[in-house]
């Protein structure tokens, strides 16, 4: 570990570091197991798919549902807060480039939320 990454603001930049647009970015496909509940377990992972279920229509309540669950993801990871975790994240991007993570985070949510509506 760097001594960049031995802090809550370093390991969060190291895992937004990179083309967050890539599907396949290391950091988006965590974010899905944190929605899948592979960090919390299955009551996280029901929670998130009842929200998703029913909020699927409104991306006002989308795009805050899915700000608070990556910020408390990477706080997760980071070992810090949510509060802190976001502050670190809207620092570091312009707010155009968080808006279209913010929309492609919420387009993953929806499917997610498709793709799991037998599950449930």
């Amino acid at each position: 570990m760097t001594q960049f990454e031995s802090t809550a603001k370093g390991r969060i930049l190291r895992d937004l570091s990179g083309d967050l647009m890539d599907s396949n970015h290391a950091t988006r496909r965590f974010f899905r197991c944190w929605l899948d509940g592979s960090y919390l377990g299955e009551d996280h992972y029901r929670a998130n798919l009842e929200f998703i279920k029913g909020n699927n229509h409104d991306r006002k309540a989308m795009r805050s549902f899915i700000i608070n669950e990556f910020c408390k993801y990477s706080a997760h990871d980071a070992q810090c807060s949510a509060g802190y975790a976001q502050s670190v994240i809207a620092k570091a991007f312009p707010i155009e480039a968080l808006a279209l993570l913010n929309d492609a985070l919420i387009d993953e949510a929806i499917e997610f939320g498709a793709d799991h509506v037998e599950a449930a």
